[in-house]
């Protein structure tokens, strides 16, 4: 079943709408996600099809409902990352299915200091990986440049994701957010409208996933976005006879002018 926008006039199918609300509450969820929460959703995800954002967020509830100490947690899910994303690599594991490496891995993570309870302490205590700061980095710069515009925000968001998959010449902690300025100029020449741009741009990206092992450039995304739907055409209006009457008048001055009879 498909729905009509009566503002844009877009169609999306009911699934899509779903996947949108399920977006939505992912999103939300940035300012309360681990580190490392987004980098472990992509081991979930298959070479050839992208996360749908229902399933992700469902995973991602799931990660944060494991265990009450966030900095544990966190241990768990870079220290788990970093071991399957190198096993990945060598061609050893498929696509996880379920928390079950994660839940073995967090079962060995332990806080050094058990008697501080602390957030802060707690995160001093735990012994993280240094590969992970970089990249925390990265997505700590995204989100606060995506802050208070719907495009930055899209753009964002997809970056973000990219930046987790570790891509070849990927930007620097320190460039990131430079060259989230060139997506951004780049994209707001063809993405003006809100309502109709944002599926597109967020389809795009899935595309996208699946296709790149190195950092790509705005024109890839460009060439991967569905096309806008075209606009209902407004019906022809009814002509009453009062229109009609004019319409004869209107002609009949014009036959006087002219001296036709």
């Amino acid at each position: 079943m498909n729905l009509h926008c009566p503002c844009c006039h877009s169609t999306f199918t009911i699934e899509a709408l779903t996947q949108d609300e399920a977006a939505r509450e992912l999103l939300a969820m940035r300012t309360i996600m681990l580190p490392s929460l987004l980098p472990y959703l992509t081991l979930f995800r298959s070479a050839k099809r992208a996360l749908a954002f229902d399933r992700a967020l469902k995973l991602a509830k799931e990660v944060m409902a494991l265990d009450n100490e966030p900095a544990r947690l966190e241990a768990a899910l870079a220290n788990a990352v970093e071991s399957l994303r190198q096993k990945r690599d060598n061609g050893l594991v498929k696509p996880l299915k379920d928390h079950r490496y994660l839940k073995a891995v967090l079962d060995n993570t332990r806080i050094e200091d058990a008697g501080t309870r602390s957030e802060d302490n707690l995160s001093s205590c735990v012994q993280a990986p240094k590969q992970r700061s970089k990249r925390a980095d990265a997505l700590a710069a995204l989100n606060a440049w995506a802050e208070g515009d719907w495009l930055r925000w899209e753009i964002g968001t997809g970056l973000s994701a990219l930046v987790a998959q570790s891509l070849k010449f990927q930007p620097g902690a320190d460039m990131i957010t430079m060259n989230a300025d060139v997506w951004y100029l780049t994209l707001k020449k063809v993405c003006t409208i809100e309502q109709v741009d944002t599926p597109r741009i967020r389809a795009g990206f899935e595309r996208l996933f699946g296709q790149v092992t190195e950092w790509p450039a705005p024109k890839q995304l460009i060439d991967v976005m569905p096309a806008r739907p075209p606009r209902r055409s407004l019906p022809e209006p009814e002509l009453t006879e009062a229109d009609r009457q004019r319409g004869r008048e209107v002609i009949q001055q014009l036959k006087d002018k002219m001296g036709i009879t």
